[in-house]
């Protein structure tokens, strides 16, 4: 085992409000912000990029805000930069994961984007109408509060935003297909929608990580101790560490194949002081997604829907720095390798989405074995599946699992869902979107305009002053 005898962690100097936290990539920032300094990642990126916001939708807002219509053009803008950052910050750090040698995942994003930009804001609208409006879609944030094993999480709540109107927005712009004055009420419902959910899942009047220097500490405490009083004292160099972190590496491979090469089957919250100094992070595992039909793998391996890691970190063991759990749901720590200060933990299993809390049962440490073969068996026969898919089948399945999931759960919360099937024809796809399959594959589209794009800040153009908060698409010229 690696030790730092003789120093201590410093990672709570991050919380002061004066410190501007480490870099963790030496890239910086462009976007809308031309002539003016590079924003860089972290800490000191979300100071600069609300230093910049002409409205106050960045900083702590109130019930009253988040239960407002509609934004001003220029919190529609702020917001619009906020998230072109942000998704910048998220992803950059990991960029080589958007390709796949197996599934055409460049290509399915894409599509998804765009489509997730046409097809949410009616689905998102009739959620609202269906829960009684703003506040109940809060509710739906807060009800994450007193769960583990749910996937309304930062991930997915992000992605409302992150994905389905920036990236989608942006897409469709760099496609020519939509102007930047255009869909302005239909940007209005997707934003809404994401500010609700966050808000009401942290109730601190921020909705993003990043804002709260990457802390996503939302478990009401009472909660949180019921999980902590189950943790299981671990030994870096004992076979019960072993034990542990081999799961936690095979659960989250399967998570991911399930989820197509993607974040949407992880997700982490915290980190949480102990009193004693360490450090909670709650990690889940979703590797059966029953709305996914190639999930039959995993129902027959006879797995649940989830699994719950509590992660208990001895921050002094690896000389912590920082450590942020960033919107993706993703820990990312400096030093890198925190498995090493890994020092208890314990595993939770969900069977079903809506399993009650009281439901959801422990797994020793000891019992792990059993669990690891199915999840390997389950491994195994999905690279299978999916290695003998088309093309086509692999775009279209992966294009499912963002613009199906990244709203699942809160049209599962909402009871909306069946509707959505039976009265918006949810499954189907877009005739724009069908045609678009053709167009992503010219000229690098998919490949190269899009992540450049994405990842210089260059395609989230801004809302014209003076437009309408309202206005929608009214011709096609």
């Amino acid at each position: 085992m690696t030790t730092t005898e003789g120093k201590r962690a410093t990672f709570r100097q991050r919380y002061e409000q004066a410190d501007d936290g480490l870099r963790f990539q030496d890239l910086t920032y462009t976007g809308n912000f031309v002539g003016m300094d590079p924003v860089t990642d972290g800490i000191l990126g979300d100071k600069m990029m609300r230093s910049r916001a002409r409205s106050g939708v960045l900083e702590k807002v109130t019930k009253e805000d988040v239960l407002r219509d509609h934004f001003t053009i220029d919190e529609l803008n702020d917001l619009n930069n906020y998230l072109a950052w942000n998704i910048w910050d998220v992803l950059v750090m990991r960029a080589t994961e958007g390709v796949s040698g197996m599934i055409p995942r460049q290509e399915y994003e894409i599509l998804a984007f765009m489509h997730e930009f046409y097809r949410w804001p009616e689905l998102m609208a009739m959620t609202t109408e269906a829960v009684g409006g703003a506040q109940g879609i809060m509710d739906i944030g807060a009800s994450a509060r007193r769960e583990i094993g749910t996937k309304v999480n930062a991930v997915h709540d992000w992605c409302i935003g992150a994905v389905g109107f920036g990236m989608g927005r942006c897409g469709l712009l760099a496609l020519e297909v939509i102007k930047p004055d255009e869909y302005v009420e239909e940007s209005n419902e997707i934003l809404k929608f994401m500010q609700r959910v966050l808000w009401g899942k942290r109730q601190d009047g921020y909705i993003l990580n990043s804002q709260d220097r990457y802390r996503c500490r939302i478990h009401d405490q009472d909660f949180l101790d019921s999980i902590v009083n189950q943790v299981e004292p671990l030994d870096p160099d004992g076979p019960e560490h072993g034990a542990f972190t081999q799961f936690n590496a095979a659960a989250e491979l399967l998570a991911f194949l399930d989820h197509y090469d993607c974040r949407l089957g992880l997700g982490d919250t915290g980190p949480y002081e102990l009193p004693d100094g360490k450090l909670l992070i709650l990690r889940d595992l979703f590797v059966n997604e029953e709305v996914f039909h190639w999930s039959d793998v995993c129902e027959d391996a006879k797995l649940p829907h989830v699994y719950t890691l509590a992660l208990v970190l001895d921050p002094d063991i690896m000389n912590l720095e920082e450590i942020r759990v960033n919107d993706i749901s993703t820990t990312f720590t400096r030093p890198k390798n925190y498995l090493q200060a890994v020092v208890g933990g314990a595993v939770f299993a969900r069977e079903k989405w809506d399993t009650p809390m009281g439901e959801v049962y422990n797994i020793p440490i000891s019992d792990l074995g059993d669990h690891l073969g199915r999840v390997q068996q389950a491994t195994l026969k999905l690279y299978t599946k999916t290695s003998k898919m088309c093309r086509r089948d692999l775009i279209w399945n992966g294009q499912y699992v963002y613009y199906i999931d990244m709203i699942l759960p809160h049209m599962r919360k909402a009871g909306t869902y069946e509707k959505a099937c039976r009265d918006y024809d949810l499954w189907e796809i877009d005739q724009r979107v069908a045609n678009y399959y053709y167009d992503i594959t010219k000229r690098g589209f998919a490949q190269e305009t899009v992540p450049s794009k994405i990842f210089s800040g260059a395609g989230y153009l801004p809302f014209p002053d003076g437009i309408s908060p309202t206005r929608s698409k009214y011709r096609w010229l």
